[in-house]
């Protein structure tokens, strides 16, 4: 059987350089977040809709980081798009 602990380091582990790897070539998070929303900010409003908080997701892991906010703009970076603006 598979141990989630070990599962979740081994992908921190291989998704870190992937990340570091793409800052070197430039490829960076949106700098102006609050004009935008993404993929990252679907995913978290989705599990946090379920009770999956980043608070949770450590404690289920044992983690003391699990660089969620990294990875949510990361993943902003790689698809967002502009919100609307409220309509009266």
């Amino acid at each position: 059987m598979s141990d989630p602990v070990n599962n979740n380091k081994q992908i921190q582990q291989d998704m870190d350089p992937v990340i570091h790897e793409l800052e070197k070539k430039g490829i960076s998070f949106n700098t102006r977040e609050g004009d935008f929303t993404g993929l990252g900010d679907v995913v978290e409003s989705t599990l946090q809709s379920f009770g999956i908080t980043e608070e949770r997701f450590k404690t289920w892991f044992n983690l003391r980081e699990c660089n969620c906010n990294k990875r949510k703009k990361w993943l902003n970076n790689l698809f967002s798009w502009k919100k609307l603006k409220d309509r009266d």
